[in-house]
């Protein structure tokens, strides 16, 4: 199940703590509604599962620990990342100069 779990992309030692930091998310920022509070606890999963590891090689934690952080703060993550999306304007070059 574990290797059928990987072929997909899913890594549950890191799903399991950004769902963790979700939760602390959840009841740190008292987010008010189930919708809320399960957006939380989705986005802090999701986040940590594809953004934690890379984020612990940055910072320079163990993965464990930068996937909780990587869920406790993925909202704003995923809002950074929407917001520069938003914002970039690739430069498309002719190929030939003037």
């Amino acid at each position: 199940m574990k290797d059928q779990l990987l072929e997909l992309g899913i890594r549950i030692n890191d799903l399991i703590a950004g769902l963790a930091g979700g939760v602390v998310n959840a009841v740190v920022f008292k987010r008010a509604g189930p919708a809320a509070i399960v957006g939380s606890v989705l986005v802090g999963a999701l986040t940590a599962n594809y953004l934690g590891e890379p984020a612990s090689k940055i910072v320079g934690l163990s993965t464990g620990a930068g996937s909780f952080i990587t869920g406790l703060a993925a909202m704003a993550i995923c809002q950074a990342i929407v917001e520069a999306v938003r914002s970039w304007k690739p430069s498309i070059s002719s190929g030939s100069k003037p």
